[in-house]
């Protein structure tokens, strides 16, 4: 199924359920009456739930530390889909993960059920943390889990319903910083207050390492401090976060000039969409290789921090390099630097400032219809200074920590601070 299909069931059918199911939630949570406190003693079993973006696993992954310090004992269990295995097996803190084959209609019924089974087998569940913002799947999955805690995000009124179904609410903020945005909701499930932002890496073995290297010294014999990656592409999610191939061209003209060269990043699905930037280029082609579906996403993971600057649109893998601690330069349009740059003296946003930005998660289809001002707007000159400017910074820094007002604690041990809390 596309991405437009399932969130068009999600939104229509999903909601119906929802609303369906909030009457039954609300009976048997005052018939109940469960024990909703949350302490050291009392939390066996956690369950993470992200469906969709590289990006956004990668941003959890300070939430989950979080969550490692204060229940070291604890059962940490990630869901999401299967799509996303092959990044979830290299993540530290997690303890088993279950996936979602969402596939087909059928093959996401079959594949939600199988989950469902393996959490009930479970003695109990204590704290079930959905990162989804507007899926009522996630919210339903939450719900039939039977966790003795749901915590989750609300926004506006798109995301009313989930006051009903979850027992513990946080609002989402997109001028936050999302990592910041999941910690604050890792806080209030009782993570401790002053728990680090900073992305974590993921884990790489030195075989993955050794192969990477074996297969980048196949399409290029230059040295590292000569070879800089380019991530021209961006998911279904959202196609306005790619900045114009013939802009990319001509940065990467720019450079080869120079001697450097160029190894174009990308999924085995985004290869045809790279190979036309490969056609933006002729007469370098032997200073640019389309790498596609080339390197396994570990094998990418193991060279980002290689390369002597990666150039990236908006992206998953402009994620996945922050972690790793690559020297970034990110373009940004439909969204904001706040909501996901990480600064550590090196790294450069290159952003230009539209009057209809941020939209991105915010409207289903860009406000602009096809035009992409803001993605436009950034110049080439901009970009390769950018860029320029990477390679004459030293290694990066440590991340830099982002400061804010956390919760309140009560006398009570709740919290308030931007939250809802409904006990069921």
């Amino acid at each position: 199924m596309k991405i437009q299909t399932k969130m068009a069931i999600d939104r229509l059918a999903g909601l119906i359920i929802c609303i369906l199911f909030i009457p039954i939630a609300l009976t048997l949570g005052k018939i109940l009456r469960r024990n909703h406190s949350i302490t050291p003693a009392n939390v066996k079993n956690i369950v993470v739930a992200k469906y969709f973006g590289l990006g956004s696993i990668s941003q959890s992954l300070p939430m989950l530390k979080a969550l490692k310090t204060a229940y070291p004992n604890a059962n940490l269990i990630y869901l999401s889909r299967k799509a996303n295995a092959p990044l979830l097996e290299l993540a530290p803190f997690v303890d088993k993960t279950l996936y979602l084959s969402d596939k087909t209609l059928t093959g996401t019924l079959l594949s939600s059920l199988e989950i469902l089974w393996t959490l009930w087998k479970l003695p109990r569940i204590d704290l079930f943390f959905d990162l989804e913002i507007f899926s009522s799947y996630g919210a339903l999955i939450s719900l039939f889990s039977l966790a003795r805690n749901r915590l989750g995000f609300f926004w506006a009124r798109s995301t009313k319903f989930k006051t009903y179904i979850h027992t513990h609410l946080v609002y989402f903020n997109f001028s936050m910083p999302l990592r910041l945005t999941y910690m604050q909701l890792a806080r209030l499930g009782g993570a401790d207050v002053n728990s680090k932002n900073s992305l974590v890496a993921f884990n790489i073995d030195q075989s993955t390492q050794v192969l990477a290297d074996q297969k980048l010294c196949k399409i290029t014999q230059n040295p590292y401090d000569k070879i800089l990656a380019f991530n021209v592409n961006a998911s279904d999610l959202s196609y306005a976060r790619r900045w114009p191939l013939k802009n990319f061209a001509q940065t990467a003209i720019h450079f080869m000039q120079q001697g450097y060269f160029i190894v174009l990043l990308g999924s085995k699905g985004e290869k045809d969409y790279v190979e036309q930037m490969i056609k933006e280029v002729s007469g370098y082609t032997d200073l640019i290789f389309n790498a596609a579906g080339y390197f396994s996403l570990a094998e990418v993971l193991a060279l980002l921090p290689k390369f002597v600057a990666f150039l990236t649109n908006d992206t998953g893998l402009m994620n996945l390099a922050f972690a790793q601690n690559a020297k970034v330069a990110a373009l940004y349009g439909p969204n904001i630097p706040d909501y996901t740059f990480i600064a550590n003296d090196v790294n450069v946003a290159i952003y230009k400032k539209s009057f209809c930005s941020p939209c991105l998660y915010i409207f289903e289809e860009p406000i602009c219809g096809q035009s992409y001002f803001c993605m436009e707007n950034i110049e080439t000159q901009d970009v390769v200074l950018a860029i320029e400017t990477l390679l004459k910074a030293g290694p990066p820094k440590e991340q830099k920590e982002e400061g804010i007002n956390s919760f309140v604690q009560q006398n009570d041990g709740s919290y308030v601070y931007g939250t809802l809390r409904r006990r069921q």
